[in-house]
């Protein structure tokens, strides 16, 4: 490193040097280099007027600074450093020439091109226009295969293709109609064999000929053997000619189960449901239809069940569904009406007095008669034992007594018909 340091002056071509040697360590044609604020300046030396006064080829351009550490180079020195960047410079503008006409091949050429590469040696392959015909039309791969969103399947396999395709196990299977043979390995339609359908498959007027599982339309007016010609039918089979059916009236609620084994089949088998069974006073089960529940009144009554889910009050009384438009009354002490019905029920059970909910048995003893508009009187007695002159005691009745509050009659009626049929 020179000895001294050096200031310079902002658009002056005078380098100032303190305790330098200018005379002894540089001369015309030379360089100062020095740097400032990271940034290094080369400053061409015109004359050395002192051993601390230099004149500049050209005014310094950079800014004043002082105390500057220096480094003299001689103008030799800066030549072969010169010529050799131009030689440097010289193999890569020839590099990138190179460069220039192998891209261009590569670039614009078609079909296969061949590349000299720096070292002297080549290089043959096919040049993007070639690539890009080869290309034209074809999907990128993903994972070594087309993806869903670009056409392809996304899978290698036939699984790994239903899969990318959002394909479930039924995509290898046939479908099947109504009309096919009820062999396994296949899916099913909506609607076939009256599965997933709005409108069932009418079934055949002859149930004998109902032998395959599914839901169907009764078949109407003109079916044979059916429970409700009009309800929907529920075939289950276990083999061929081993059937069981199910049937519910969409008009009445009623529903009945029948089967058939071989060439035979059972009659229907009604079902007891809420719809055609009531609870008696003291909760038993009775097979119903039309069925009023007769009370002192509604007020002095203590069973919230008598107008259980079902039943309506229609006066001193209640009425189930079948049996609306009856008015039951209080005429006096023990003695009720009912009117509005076809009278009592001309078959199966007809009339029960009021029983303990406990248990005990019946609180008295019922009677009934019926005039000539259907109008029926009902007489609740007392129970009464009497000894007879053999010595026996007899049951016989007592004063008329109105409905105790914790039970009622039961009365079974029949009704005029409503018109089910549909078409």
């Amino acid at each position: 490193m020179p000895a001294g340091t050096i200031a310079l002056r902002n658009n002056t071509a005078t380098v100032t040097g303190t305790g330098t040697s200018f005379t002894t360590e540089i001369k015309a044609n030379d360089f100062i280099v020095v740097i400032i604020g990271q940034v290094t300046y080369t400053l061409g030396v015109k004359s050395v007027n002192s051993n601390t006064s230099v004149t500049l080829i050209r005014n310094f351009d950079g800014p004043t600074s002082s105390g500057l550490a220096w480094t003299a180079i001689p103008n030799a020195t800066l030549v072969g450093i010169t010529a050799q960047v131009a030689a440097d410079t010289a193999k890569a503008i020839r590099g990138l020439n190179l460069d220039k006409v192998n891209w261009q091949q590569i670039l614009t050429g078609t079909g296969n091109v061949t590349v000299n590469l720096p070292d002297g040696s080549a290089f043959s392959g096919p040049a993007w226009g070639g690539i890009n015909e080869e290309l034209k039309g074809k999907a990128p791969l993903t994972n070594g295969v087309v993806a869903v969103k670009d056409g392809g399947t996304g899978g290698k396999t036939q699984a790994d293709a239903r899969k990318g395709l959002g394909l479930g196990t039924a995509s290898v299977v046939d479908i099947m109609t109504q009309s096919d043979d009820a062999t396994g390995g296949r899916a099913m339609t909506v609607g076939a064999f009256g599965l997933g359908a709005t409108t069932a498959p009418t079934a055949p007027t002859d149930m004998y000929s109902l032998t395959r599982c599914g839901v169907y339309a009764a078949p109407g007016a003109a079916g044979i053997n059916y429970f409700d010609q009009y309800s929907p039918v529920l075939a289950m089979v276990r083999y061929d000619n081993i059937v069981t059916y199910l049937q519910i009236s969409p008009a009445s609620g009623r529903a009945a189960v029948r089967g058939q084994s071989g060439g035979k089949m059972t009659g229907w088998n009604e079902l007891y449901t809420t719809g055609n069974t009531t609870r008696s006073s003291d909760g038993t089960l009775k097979a119903a239809s039309p069925i009023a529940r007769v009370v002192k009144s509604q007020e002095f009554s203590a069973r919230e069940d008598i107008a259980e889910s079902g039943f309506e009050w229609c006066g001193c009384g209640t009425a189930n569904e079948e049996a609306r438009g009856i008015a039951i009354s209080r005429q006096d002490t023990g003695v009720y009406t009912v009117d509005g019905s076809l009278g009592l029920a001309t078959e199966g059970w007809r009339m029960m007095p009021p029983r303990d909910p406990d248990g005990s048995g019946d609180l008295g003893i019922v009677e009934a008669e019926e005039d000539e508009n259907h109008v029926i009187t009902i007489r609740l007695y007392r129970k009464k034992y009497m000894l007879t002159d053999d010595g026996e005691m007899v049951l016989t009745k007592g004063n008329l007594i109105d409905v105790p509050a914790n039970s009622w009659i039961d009365i079974r009626l029949d009704m005029t018909p409503i018109d089910n049929e549909q078409p």
